[in-house]
């Protein structure tokens, strides 16, 4: 079996960054996030090599991620990021590849400019670091991380117009780049292009994003944001059919499980969460064992609970059960049950609901912000 000499060396410098890190933790250099998200991906990729010389593989190295692969932390408010770019800088210990040099290597590069534009921002001189993006793309003006993030830094500063061509060249460069969709969607919902704004939402919910990207979309509230526009729309279905004298059974309707529950969170966002129960009574009557239904109904009711008022919660946890009855693997029930019953005093069996969640094959990304959003994990944990 031939193997590529540049994987070779590759794995020998992943695994020698590797033993450097433990030695700079362990001297103090580093504190315990830089260390672990550090080692996390000198660990990942020394991995992926290993198994393409385990494989045989003749292609390329693999190459260190990049900004648009891990995500820059003060993308989701963190704030150790000047310090971290600071060590990427000062102690060459971020993401880096046999071919880049900080120090003693006069040959400027385009990875030296990210790096450069990564430090400017965790200093706070945004302009600067345009500048440098500017730099790049001079030199390589297909450069993805280069395109996205001037993009993102340029819709910051106001300027969308200038910053949208940007991002969608970034997109059609590299389609699966996280980073860049999520920026897209943002810009997207800027400009009132709601489909290319779900669109690109819907492409990022697809892909494997780091953490700090999904925690940027939660943050920016690109969900919240398409859902406001979903139930509005619905909204405006559902009331002239509904919301009359004597209306007719939900089954004799061209209305959807999703536009009459879209609709009462509507309703409930607009100060009438009753008449959006109400709406949920009224579809319940034709469909009774919908689980979508029920586990909607559960959580419009759950959520007029108060602490001193905890019947709505209670009734709530029963149409989530009967969710799961039908559906024991109802995603939404099951995010939903463990809010309740956190709410409701009961971390134990949140912690179970939140467990089968995670068992799931497929967790849509809408449940996952919600839990980040509020601090679900750490609400159980801390009880």
């Amino acid at each position: 079996m031939s193997v590529d000499p540049a994987l070779l060396e590759e794995r020998d410098f992943l695994l020698g960054s590797l033993a450097d890190l433990e030695a700079e933790y362990a001297a103090g250099d580093l504190d315990d996030a830089d260390y672990e998200s550090l080692k996390a991906d000198y660990t990942t990729r020394a991995a992926r090599v290993l198994r393409a010389i385990e494989a045989g593989d003749q292609s390329a190295p693999v190459e260190a991620p990049t900004v648009k692969e891990t995500g820059w932390m003060w993308l989701a408010g963190i704030a150790v990021v000047a310090a971290l770019a600071g060590i990427i800088v000062a102690q060459f210990s971020g993401s880096r590849t046999l071919n880049d040099t900080i120090t003693g290597d006069i040959r400027v590069t385009t990875r030296e400019l990210l790096l450069e534009a990564q430090q400017l921002l965790g200093e706070g001189d945004l302009g600067a670091a345009i500048d440098v993006y500017d730099e790049v793309l001079e030199l390589s003006p297909s450069n993805t991380e280069a395109l996205a993030y001037k993009a993102w830094f340029l819709r910051l500063q106001g300027n969308v117009d200038d910053a949208r061509p940007l991002v969608e060249d970034a997109v059609a460069i590299d389609p699966e780049y996280a980073d860049a969709r999520v920026f897209a969607t943002a810009i997207a919902l800027d400009v009132g292009d709601i489909d290319a704004a779900k669109g690109h939402l819907d492409t990022f919910d697809q892909l494997d994003a780091p953490p700090f990207i999904e925690q940027l979309v939660v943050q920016q509230g690109l969900r919240d944001r398409l859902a406001e526009i979903a139930r509005t729309d619905a909204l405006a279905r559902v009331e002239p059919v509904v919301l009359v004298d004597d209306p007719a059974p939900f089954s004799e309707t061209e209305l959807t499980v999703d536009d009459v529950l879209l609709a009462a969170e509507a309703l409930a966002a607009q100060g009438e969460p009753f008449t959006g129960i109400q709406l949920g009574e009224w579809m319940l009557e034709s469909v009774p064992e919908d689980s979508d239904a029920l586990a909607g109904q559960g959580w419009l009711l759950a959520r007029s609970a108060t602490p001193d008022a905890l019947a709505p919660a209670e009734i709530g946890l029963t149409f989530l059960d009967r969710a799961l009855g039908v559906d024991p693997a109802h995603p939404e029930a099951l995010v939903y049950r463990a809010f309740v019953h956190n709410f409701l005093g009961d971390p134990v069996s949140a912690a179970a609901d939140l467990a089968a969640f995670d068992d799931l094959d497929t967790r849509p990304a809408d449940l996952r912000g919600l839990i980040l959003a509020f601090g679900l994990r750490e609400s159980i944990g801390a009880s």
